[in-house]
């Protein structure tokens, strides 16, 4: 697919993953079986210890597979998912997650996605397990 095509489908997903969007997170590329996700942690993505938030960890590794998955052209649905939690994200003043399939089926896909700080440090991995709805991403 052209680049132009994955411009368009960025734009897109974060117009319509308003969960995402109102959350802060922000999805700055898409390409084939490929995403990157950003997200600038404020004070109500923190846990009682100061750290990020899990479920905030969570969403974003979410956004990111669901991303990498839907860059084949079809709206999917995730159906499982997993996350280790290597480090607590202290201090972050911001998040990426980079996420890539790992196996592409024509009913189901399996993409992982790592979280850094600024510092490229390591925060999380995810595995998530999608499944394709049949129905075309109308861009």
């Amino acid at each position: 697919m052209q680049e132009e095509y994955y411009q368009k489908l960025v734009e897109y997903r974060n117009d319509r993953n308003r969960f995402a969007v109102d959350n802060g997170i922000i999805i700055t590329k898409i390409s084939e079986g490929y995403a990157e996700v950003e997200l600038t942690p404020q004070p109500h993505h923190l846990n009682p210890v100061g750290s990020v938030h899990g479920g905030c960890l969570f969403t974003l590794a979410d956004a990111c597979c669901s991303s990498a998955a839907t860059s084949y052209g079809m709206l999917i649905t995730t159906m499982d998912a997993s996350m280790n939690f290597l480090r607590p994200g202290l201090n972050c003043k911001k998040l990426i997650a980079r996420g890539r399939i790992l196996k592409r089926g024509r009913r189901a896909s399996v993409a992982q996605a790592e979280i850094y700080d600024q510092d490229e440090v390591l925060l999380a991995t995810a595995t998530f397990t999608s499944m394709s709805l049949d129905k075309p991403v109308e861009l």
